[in-house]
């Protein structure tokens, strides 16, 4: 069966578009597909005999002269600016009747405007999950190793988000390697995948070890997150529910936005993957960048997509490249139906740009406010028992009581120093070191004090509280 994309690309063949611009960096793969769609159209395939020079390349289109040829050109994509190969690109469309036409594989470019009355941009698509159990199933031909239905699966499930190049080497690696061992097979799989992923600068793959047992707090957020563990399920789907958008976590500094984004992926059972922004602007093609991570993401679905500080990458009332990125970036919030679950934190609300908090683009906006103090109880007893130490053995009460105007993150310094303290002494912590840690923190509230109230009296009217506890929130009314 013919793949969606070699089926987009064989109608454009068979249109009127005499320049065709394949955006890849999969070029063994992209002229099959090439080769499958001219084959279906009626059309003859040219290809270069080497690596082109431009006066191969106007032989090639020289000799294109019947109508159906189609050629194929390599290579171009850093001298597109060139006045002479412009002119030879733009002459295809100075035929008469004749019907050449040129396809051009390329990994990044942008249109020059001469020829973008005649051209069509196509991407290719990273694998499906049935083009990767091919390439799993010819691996394990050539390998000999016999993997159960289930581990065939895993394995498929865990290359998502590779080329079909770096799948087949990930998977011959893994099999050679562990040729009796799937689960160390996948492992394997996924480190390379990882690899892949962080040479791109732009997305990572975060390994997830947070849950929200160990997020304190934050009650109606979780409910939230628990009414909707089944969302990616095919249960969901056949019952008529629409895939879900994400959130969009605005808050205070250190009070667990981040956190609560690892812990997502935890408590949903899904792989982790964090967009920097900051990286993308870094990049030749900042566009063409981000539209690859967010393809990828959406070939490793159903993921969690993480793009922590958000208002960083975008200025308010941008112009030029930040404001084409921005607009990419939310017509994609908006449209995508992929699984890509989008959970971006935001700090400070006066540089959030005002398209991006709109009703669409997050299924929901939750404000995360400093603990209460059970959930300042709750998340001084987390730390305390990751550490070893018995929360019973505390005064936790008097703690709560004088943290009021503390985060989550001050409440776990403060224990971290305490234990310094009373390791440098070699003894065991006691309630004379936390209270000693307490009386030299200065908290985050004390030195933004006005720029917390502005954040609150933000929230008030235009976001969830994470917590039930609204009484700060409330005080603004």
């Amino acid at each position: 069966m013919a793949s969606d994309f070699s089926n987009e690309l064989q109608l454009h063949l068979r249109s009127d578009y005499r320049l065709i611009f394949i955006v890849t960096s999969e070029e063994e793969r992209a002229r099959g597909e090439l080769r499958n769609a001219c084959d279906r159209a009626g059309m003859t395939l040219l290809e270069p005999r080497t690596p082109g020079t431009l006066r191969d390349l106007s032989e090639q289109l020289d000799a294109a002269g019947d109508a159906g040829t189609v050629v194929l050109v390599n290579d171009l994509h850093r001298r597109l600016e060139q006045p002479d190969v412009l002119r030879l690109l733009a002459d295809l469309d100075a035929g008469g009747g004749c019907q050449r036409r040129a396809v051009v594989l390329t990994p990044s470019f942008t249109v020059p405007q001469e020829l973008e009355h005649l051209s069509a941009v196509l991407e290719l698509p990273l694998p499906t999950r049935e083009e990767l159990a091919d390439v799993l199933n010819s691996v394990c031909a050539a390998t000999g190793v016999l993997l159960v239905e289930d581990d065939l699966e895993a394995m498929v499930r865990v290359g998502r988000g590779l080329t079909e190049g770096e799948a087949r080497r990930a998977f011959t690696k893994a099999l050679l390697g562990w040729p009796e061992d799937a689960p160390l097979a996948r492992e394997a799989v996924e480190k390379d995948k990882r690899k892949a992923l962080h040479r791109s600068n732009v997305l990572e793959h975060v390994d997830v070890t947070e849950n929200f047992d160990r997020v304190g707090g934050m009650d109606q957020l979780k409910k939230w997150l628990e009414s909707r563990r089944k969302a990616f399920s095919r249960e969901a789907r056949e019952f008529g529910l629409p895939v879900p958008k994400g959130l969009l976590l605005m808050g205070i500094q250190g009070c667990g936005k981040s956190l609560t984004a690892k812990a997502v992926a935890g408590f949903w059972n899904l792989p982790l993957v964090r967009l920097d922004l900051s990286a993308v602007y870094g990049q030749p093609h900042p566009e063409e960048s981000l539209r690859t991570a967010l393809r990828t993401a959406e070939a490793m679905a159903p993921v969690v997509l993480w793009i922590d500080e958000i208002e960083k990458g975008f200025d308010i009332g941008g112009r030029g490249e930040s404001a084409r990125l921005l607009g990419g970036l939310i017509t994609w919030l908006q449209e995508k139906q992929h699984e890509v679950f989008v959970v971006a934190t935001a700090n400070r609300v006066e540089a959030l740009p005002p398209e991006l908090p709109r009703k669409g683009r997050f299924d929901e906006i939750f404000f995360v406010d400093l603990p209460a103090p059970a959930e300042r109880r709750e998340i001084l007893e987390l730390h305390l028992r990751r550490r070893n130490l018995n929360p019973g053995d505390y005064d936790l009460e008097e703690l709560v009581r004088r943290t009021d105007k503390f985060t989550g993150s001050e409440l776990e310094q403060i224990i971290v120093s305490a234990m310094y303290g009373a390791f440098e002494r070699g003894d065991a912590v006691t309630d004379a070191d936390l209270r000693r840690a307490l009386s030299n923190a200065v908290s985050l509230y004390e030195t933004f004090e006005p720029e917390i109230k502005k954040l609150r009296e933000w929230a008030r009217k235009r976001a969830r509280s994470a917590s039930s506890d609204r009484s700060r929130i409330d005080y603004f009314k």
